[in-house]
Protein backbone atom coordinates (compact mmCIF):
# COMPACT_ATOMS: atom_id res chain seq x y z
CA UNK A 1 0.00 0.00 0.00
CA UNK A 2 1.04 3.64 -0.81
CA UNK A 3 -0.61 6.76 0.47
CA UNK A 4 0.35 10.35 0.95
CA UNK A 5 0.97 11.56 3.89
CA UNK A 6 -1.89 12.59 6.88
CA UNK A 7 -2.11 16.25 6.24
CA UNK A 8 -4.13 18.53 8.85
CA UNK A 9 -6.93 20.45 7.15
CA UNK A 10 -9.57 23.13 8.49
CA UNK A 11 -12.32 25.13 6.89
CA UNK A 12 -9.93 27.51 5.24
CA UNK A 13 -8.51 28.22 1.53
CA UNK A 14 -4.88 27.67 2.58
CA UNK A 15 -5.62 24.14 4.05
CA UNK A 16 -7.54 23.34 1.39
CA UNK A 17 -5.16 24.05 -1.36
CA UNK A 18 -2.21 22.14 0.55
CA UNK A 19 -4.49 19.03 0.44
CA UNK A 20 -5.15 18.97 -3.16
CA UNK A 21 -1.58 19.71 -4.26
CA UNK A 22 -0.20 16.78 -1.77
CA UNK A 23 -2.71 14.80 -4.12
CA UNK A 24 -1.61 15.92 -7.17
CA UNK A 25 1.94 15.11 -6.35
CA UNK A 26 0.49 11.83 -5.26
CA UNK A 27 -0.99 10.80 -8.34
CA UNK A 28 1.53 12.66 -10.49
CA UNK A 29 3.81 9.04 -9.76
CA UNK A 30 0.98 7.18 -10.43
CA UNK A 31 0.61 5.23 -13.90
CA UNK A 32 -3.24 6.30 -14.34
CA UNK A 33 -4.37 7.81 -17.56
CA UNK A 34 -5.78 11.15 -17.74
CA UNK A 35 -9.56 10.33 -17.08
CA UNK A 36 -8.75 8.48 -13.46
CA UNK A 37 -6.60 11.36 -12.46
CA UNK A 38 -9.30 13.95 -13.31
CA UNK A 39 -11.87 11.46 -11.03
CA UNK A 40 -9.42 10.81 -8.04
CA UNK A 41 -9.09 14.94 -7.89
CA UNK A 42 -12.82 15.47 -8.20
CA UNK A 43 -13.25 13.17 -5.22
CA UNK A 44 -10.55 14.81 -3.06
CA UNK A 45 -11.52 18.02 -4.32
CA UNK A 46 -15.24 17.19 -2.64
CA UNK A 47 -13.92 16.05 -0.03
CA UNK A 48 -11.80 19.12 1.18
CA UNK A 49 -14.80 21.07 -0.12
CA UNK A 50 -16.84 19.18 2.58
CA UNK A 51 -14.75 20.49 5.21
CA UNK A 52 -14.41 23.84 4.19
CA UNK A 53 -18.08 23.86 5.06
CA UNK A 54 -18.05 22.53 8.32
CA UNK A 55 -19.09 23.47 11.61
CA UNK A 56 -18.27 22.94 15.15
CA UNK A 57 -14.99 22.34 16.52
CA UNK A 58 -12.79 19.43 15.07
CA UNK A 59 -9.79 18.81 14.14
CA UNK A 60 -9.26 16.86 10.57
CA UNK A 61 -7.01 14.82 8.59
CA UNK A 62 -7.04 14.12 4.83
CA UNK A 63 -4.90 11.49 2.64
CA UNK A 64 -5.38 9.37 0.10
CA UNK A 65 -4.10 6.12 -0.51
CA UNK A 66 -3.44 3.16 -3.11
CA UNK A 67 -3.16 -0.64 -2.56
CA UNK A 68 -3.54 -2.89 -5.79
CA UNK A 69 -4.85 0.03 -7.93
CA UNK A 70 -7.69 0.68 -5.35
CA UNK A 71 -7.47 3.83 -4.73
CA UNK A 72 -9.14 5.94 -1.58
CA UNK A 73 -10.07 8.99 -0.29
CA UNK A 74 -9.77 9.12 3.54
CA UNK A 75 -11.26 11.55 5.86
CA UNK A 76 -10.54 11.35 9.95
CA UNK A 77 -12.33 14.11 12.01
CA UNK A 78 -12.46 14.63 15.59
CA UNK A 79 -13.98 16.67 18.19
CA UNK A 80 -13.31 17.88 22.23
CA UNK A 81 -16.63 19.37 22.58
CA UNK A 82 -17.52 19.54 26.19
CA UNK A 83 -21.15 18.01 27.57
CA UNK A 84 -22.60 21.07 27.26
CA UNK A 85 -22.10 22.29 24.23
CA UNK A 86 -22.94 19.07 22.54
CA UNK A 87 -26.43 18.86 24.24
CA UNK A 88 -26.89 22.82 23.40
CA UNK A 89 -25.80 21.71 19.72
CA UNK A 90 -28.10 18.77 19.91
CA UNK A 91 -30.70 20.59 21.42
CA UNK A 92 -30.66 22.98 17.84
CA UNK A 93 -30.63 20.03 15.80
CA UNK A 94 -34.09 18.89 17.53
CA UNK A 95 -35.84 22.69 16.93
CA UNK A 96 -35.33 22.32 12.99
CA UNK A 97 -33.28 26.07 13.77
CA UNK A 98 -30.80 24.23 12.04
CA UNK A 99 -30.39 24.86 8.20
CA UNK A 100 -31.38 21.61 6.41
CA UNK A 101 -28.14 20.04 4.58
CA UNK A 102 -28.72 20.52 0.69
CA UNK A 103 -27.29 17.98 -1.79
CA UNK A 104 -25.44 15.29 -1.23
CA UNK A 105 -22.32 15.89 0.03
CA UNK A 106 -24.08 18.73 2.22
CA UNK A 107 -26.25 15.15 3.79
CA UNK A 108 -22.58 13.45 4.02
CA UNK A 109 -21.70 16.79 6.47
CA UNK A 110 -24.64 16.70 8.57
CA UNK A 111 -23.68 12.76 9.34
CA UNK A 112 -20.54 13.59 10.35
CA UNK A 113 -21.39 16.62 12.41
CA UNK A 114 -23.62 15.09 14.07
CA UNK A 115 -21.48 11.66 14.71
CA UNK A 116 -19.16 14.28 16.04
CA UNK A 117 -21.64 15.53 18.49
CA UNK A 118 -22.67 12.39 20.30
CA UNK A 119 -23.28 9.00 18.65
CA UNK A 120 -26.07 7.56 21.06
CA UNK A 121 -27.96 10.58 21.67
CA UNK A 122 -27.87 11.21 17.96
CA UNK A 123 -28.75 8.06 16.91
CA UNK A 124 -31.93 8.70 18.89
CA UNK A 125 -32.60 11.68 17.39
CA UNK A 126 -32.19 10.12 13.58
CA UNK A 127 -34.62 7.50 14.91
CA UNK A 128 -37.29 10.05 16.06
CA UNK A 129 -36.96 11.33 12.50
CA UNK A 130 -37.44 8.62 10.79
CA UNK A 131 -39.45 9.92 7.94
CA UNK A 132 -36.78 12.15 6.40
CA UNK A 133 -34.28 10.90 3.80
CA UNK A 134 -31.56 13.65 4.88
CA UNK A 135 -31.62 12.52 8.82
CA UNK A 136 -32.15 8.84 9.43
CA UNK A 137 -29.37 7.13 9.96
CA UNK A 138 -30.96 3.76 9.90
CA UNK A 139 -32.94 4.21 6.29
CA UNK A 140 -29.48 5.70 5.41
CA UNK A 141 -26.97 3.15 5.87
CA UNK A 142 -26.73 0.14 8.62
CA UNK A 143 -24.88 -0.42 11.56
CA UNK A 144 -22.35 -3.20 11.38
CA UNK A 145 -18.44 -3.72 10.96
CA UNK A 146 -16.73 -1.20 8.94
CA UNK A 147 -14.19 -3.27 6.96
CA UNK A 148 -12.16 -0.23 5.15
CA UNK A 149 -12.52 2.24 8.79
CA UNK A 150 -12.08 0.09 11.42
CA UNK A 151 -15.18 1.25 12.90
CA UNK A 152 -18.59 0.47 12.89
CA UNK A 153 -20.60 1.49 10.27
CA UNK A 154 -22.83 5.08 11.02
CA UNK A 155 -23.37 5.47 7.10
CA UNK A 156 -22.80 3.78 3.73
CA UNK A 157 -23.36 4.90 0.21
CA UNK A 158 -24.46 1.00 -0.71
CA UNK A 159 -26.89 1.05 2.29
CA UNK A 160 -28.12 4.51 1.35
CA UNK A 161 -29.17 3.59 -2.28
CA UNK A 162 -30.98 0.27 -0.92
CA UNK A 163 -33.12 1.87 1.67
CA UNK A 164 -34.43 3.86 -1.69
CA UNK A 165 -34.59 0.92 -3.60
CA UNK A 166 -36.63 -0.41 -0.72
CA UNK A 167 -38.76 2.30 -0.51
CA UNK A 168 -38.17 3.25 3.07
CA UNK A 169 -39.37 7.11 2.95
CA UNK A 170 -42.01 8.88 1.04
CA UNK A 171 -42.00 8.51 -2.76
CA UNK A 172 -41.16 12.78 -2.72
CA UNK A 173 -38.16 12.47 -0.55
CA UNK A 174 -37.31 9.00 -2.19
CA UNK A 175 -37.08 11.12 -5.53
CA UNK A 176 -35.22 14.26 -4.29
CA UNK A 177 -32.54 11.68 -2.91
CA UNK A 178 -32.15 10.19 -6.43
CA UNK A 179 -32.27 13.31 -8.20
CA UNK A 180 -29.00 14.66 -5.70
CA UNK A 181 -27.30 11.16 -6.35
CA UNK A 182 -27.68 11.82 -10.10
CA UNK A 183 -26.23 14.94 -9.64
CA UNK A 184 -23.25 14.53 -7.47
CA UNK A 185 -19.69 13.93 -8.55
CA UNK A 186 -19.11 11.51 -5.44
CA UNK A 187 -21.85 9.53 -6.06
CA UNK A 188 -21.08 8.62 -9.32
CA UNK A 189 -17.30 8.20 -8.83
CA UNK A 190 -17.17 6.14 -5.91
CA UNK A 191 -17.83 2.56 -5.44
CA UNK A 192 -19.29 3.08 -2.21
CA UNK A 193 -18.81 5.73 0.88
CA UNK A 194 -18.80 4.85 4.40
CA UNK A 195 -18.57 6.66 7.57
CA UNK A 196 -17.27 5.22 10.51
CA UNK A 197 -17.68 5.88 14.58
CA UNK A 198 -15.71 5.45 17.61
CA UNK A 199 -15.89 7.25 20.52
CA UNK A 200 -15.34 10.81 19.45
CA UNK A 201 -13.62 10.33 16.10
CA UNK A 202 -15.31 9.71 12.66
CA UNK A 203 -13.81 7.77 9.86
CA UNK A 204 -14.45 8.84 6.22
CA UNK A 205 -13.85 6.50 3.29
CA UNK A 206 -14.52 7.38 -0.50
CA UNK A 207 -13.38 4.25 -2.24
CA UNK A 208 -13.04 5.35 -6.53
CA UNK A 209 -14.39 3.04 -9.73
Amino acid sequence: MTKTDKLYIDNTEEKASAAIDMVDEFLADKELDRKKMIHLRLLAEETVGMVKAMTGDFEAFFWMEEDDGEYRVKLNLKTDMDREKKEDLLSLSTTGENTAAKGFMGRLREVIENSLLDFDSTLKLQQQTEGNVGYNYMGMGVVGDASMTGSPIVWSLAGYKQSLEDGESEESESQEAWDELERSIVASLAKDVTIGIRSNVVDMTILAR
